[in-house]
């Protein structure tokens, strides 16, 4: 199908689609030629709207009902319309305070992330750090429970602390501990996680007592390599229930979807682009009626992760892309006096 637009076709789906993304109601010709087209007849814009219609970028919900957009509609207005904007001054405010605090941990950091991009742009907002093969092991801790079971907290240079419960055949008392700590962090510390990856650690006749330890640490490390669950941060969830076009069955769906949050991390990250963005079913993973604008954050020329907004398809594409891009210079200007110290 064509999809070639005459200059007055293409302003009348921009004002079609502006209209949309202000109020959710269906647009009715007479508002388009109110507000937009004065030196125009009501029938030369119904002619028009009628024509994009059978083009296949409007819809026309009822008979008697105005055109909504369709996704190509969307997809057409982004790809031609779509102007940075600056933001509004109390949403400067807003993120400026979100990140006028000293963050310890990036963890931290990343859900304030998350919070900050979903209560300004009022959709749902992911954060999915980089690959967790390349975190690197900054110490191990074994903290005794009882005497067969312990606590394992690994502490990577994002700052991010995993634990996880142990049990060992072997009886656990200090002196054990403090040898175990010891090896452990010799063996460990300074490797990235990705490199521990299905290795083979080759431990000497009179450690024999620490294998099972190891054996246990080892896969706890393989496991943060194959599930990446816990580096996805996600806020607002809830939001998408709140849109006017919000029906219970694109509700259901939606909420099923992004419960599958390693579906989700692959939507968001399936760019190497600055931005990014989807636009309806097709190109959302199956998410219908929705958009996702994603944009890539790198601090000192590495990759620190990807942030996504996901929103129904008249979402404010022109906001959510100067929020992005702000969060984005901010997040530079609070991680760069570490980055600069960083190696390699």
């Amino acid at each position: 199908m064509d999809k070639k637009l005459s200059e007055r076709k293409q302003k009348v789906l921009k004002a079609v689609v502006d209209e949309y993304i202000k109020n959710a109601t269906p647009v009715s010709s007479g508002e388009i030629k109110a507000k937009y087209f004065d030196d125009v007849s009501s029938a030369t814009i119904r002619s028009e709207l009628s024509t994009l219609e059978d083009m296949g970028f409007l819809v026309q919900p009822h008979t008697s009902a105005g055109r909504v957009p369709a996704p190509s509609a969307y997809r057409f207005y982004v790809d031609h319309f779509l102007d940075r904007r600056p933001l509004r001054k109390q949403d400067i405010v807003r993120i400026d305070q979100g990140f006028g605090t000293k963050f310890a941990e990036i963890e931290e950091l990343v859900k304030t992330t998350a919070k900050v991009i979903s209560d300004v742009t009022n959709y749902t907002s992911v954060i999915v750090l980089k690959n967790i093969n390349k975190v690197l092991i900054k110490e191990i801790k074994i903290v005794g429970l009882d005497r067969h079971t312990a606590l394992v907290i690994i502490i990577t240079d994002r700052g991010i602390i995993r634990d996880k419960v142990i049990t060992v055949t072997h009886p656990i008392n200090d002196g054990f501990l403090s040898d175990a700590n010891v090896l452990l962090n010799r063996i460990f510390v300074g490797k990235r996680v990705g490199d521990l990856k299905n290795s083979d650690l080759i431990v000497e006749k009179e450690l024999e007592e620490f294998r099972e330890l190891l054996e246990s640490v080892v896969a706890i490390l393989e496991s943060c390599c194959e599930n990446n669950e816990s580096d996805i941060y996600m806020e607002g969830e809830s939001k998408m229930l709140d849109y006017p076009e919000a029906d219970l069955q694109s509700a259901k769906n939606f909420l099923t979807i992004i419960d599958n949050k390693t579906a989700i991390a692959d939507l968001i990250e399936d760019s190497d682009i600055e931005f990014n963005v989807k636009i309806g079913r097709e190109e959302t993973g199956g998410i219908d009626r929705c958009a996702i604008i994603t944009a890539k954050y790198t601090v000192n020329g590495k990759e620190l992760g990807h942030a996504g907004v996901i929103g129904p398809e008249r979402m404010d594409y022109a906001k959510v892309i100067s929020v992005l891009s702000y969060v984005g210079r901010a997040l530079e200007t609070i991680i760069k006096p570490q980055g600069d110290s960083d190696e390699e």
